[in-house]
């Protein structure tokens, strides 16, 4: 090789060597209704874990609105991709995608009733690409819902090939066999101290409006609770669709509605979480509601006929138990027992949160640590 030769092939290795490395790109899945501040919740928690892993951040929302995106707080530079026309581009985006990409899966309750194989399938492949490519699959607490064939077997095999496979309860755990136990990833949406017991003036209440009016024995029960705590009652609404039922309930139990009406879904948040905040008792059958009184100091109560066993469920996987009271079983002298909130059962729900919340922080850590590993 003649002289001019070599100098010119050192030129491009040098240039090769003092290129910037590719950008890193990450993953999120973040669909859901605006109308649900709990969907929002664990939505949000979930971009907090995806924040900062890549140069890059890639968004798939569905059809949510703008506002959702607000509620999240999705970076004004993330690629955000709004609906399901835009997954051919998202898996596009995954296979050019620079090496070692990280792909983070959306928290919550995943169908797996049949019609779901096509999308297993899908979830499968793009689980694949990362694995291929060198990059990290993390897969936020979850719970199965109506597990079928082939939707579950496709659904063990993605969570097996994914560095962080996570379940928010046992019989999740058990269903999916792999992965391991975690929080709910609400419970790392931020403890507060709120208002000492002893200034704690409320009961609220938060119910599905989707099912029937609690009965009678019921509507007895919560309005002697109020009574012999020295309570007043306010319903309140933290999903859009149950604000009928909680203007009903209050009219039921002679107590104060609070409405969503107009304001902003992150001002209702903040409202709801000052509301928790001067709570003794918050009861609802919805999950997200009792993990935000939870957060809050208040004591959650799931009471409702034949409780699906995902609130009690749930929570037993932070070690509280006797959250939720099945008002159709059990005897109304021991449910008006169990509703009574106290100081001690206070202190142990908010030392429960704090350990699940110190505890996911450490996932959070961990998964951080995995994709600085692979990428060193």
């Amino acid at each position: 090789m003649h002289r001019t030769e070599e100098i010119h092939l050192m030129r491009r290795r040098d240039s090769r060597s003092s290129r910037a490395p590719r950008a890193t790109r990450t993953f999120v899945s973040l669909t859901g209704p605006a109308g649900n501040i709990g969907d929002a919740l664990i939505r949000r928690e979930t971009l907090g874990w995806a924040m900062g892993t890549s140069d890059e951040l890639v968004a798939y929302t569905g059809d949510a609105p703008d506002v959702w995106l607000t509620q999240l707080g999705v970076p004004a530079d993330a690629i955000v991709l709004r609906d399901k026309k835009s997954v051919p581009r998202w898996l596009r985006l995954l296979v050019l995608a620079p090496r070692h990409p990280v792909l983070v899966f959306e928290a919550g309750e995943i169908p797996l009733d049949r019609g779901n194989g096509l999308r297993e399938l899908v979830f499968l492949a793009e689980t694949l690409i990362v694995r291929l490519k060198g990059g990290v699959v993390v897969r936020p607490p979850r719970g199965i819902r109506a597990p079928s064939q082939p939707s579950l077997a496709i659904h063990r095999l993605a969570a097996r090939l994914s560095q962080v496979t996570l379940w928010r309860d046992e019989s999740t755990l058990a269903t999916a066999r792999c992965g391991r136990l975690a929080p709910d990833i609400g419970f790392s949406a931020g403890t507060r101290p709120g208002l000492p017991w002893g200034e704690r003036s409320e009961l609220l209440v938060s119910l599905r409006g989707a099912r029937p009016l609690p009965d009678a024995e019921w509507l007895s029960a919560v309005r002697e609770t109020a009574e012999r705590a020295g309570l007043s009652i306010r319903t309140v609404v933290q999903v859009r669709e149950d604000e009928s039922r909680a203007r009903e309930l209050a009219r039921l139990l002679g107590g104060e509605f609070e409405d969503w009406g107009d304001t902003d879904p992150l001002e209702q948040e903040e409202r709801l979480r000052h509301r928790y905040d001067a709570a003794q008792i918050v009861i609802s059958d919805r999950m997200h509601v009792l993990v935000l009184a939870a957060l809050s100091g208040a004591v959650p109560v799931e009471l409702v006929p034949r409780p699906t066993m995902k609130i009690t469920k749930a929570f037993a996987a932070i070690g509280l138990h006797g959250v939720s009271v099945d008002s159709s079983a059990d005897d109304p002298t021991r449910m008006r027992a169990v509703l009574l909130p106290t100081p001690e059962r206070a202190a142990e729900v908010s030392e429960r949160v704090r350990i699940a919340a110190a505890t996911l922080e450490g996932i959070q850590h961990g998964i951080r640590d995995a994709v600085r590993r692979v990428r060193a």
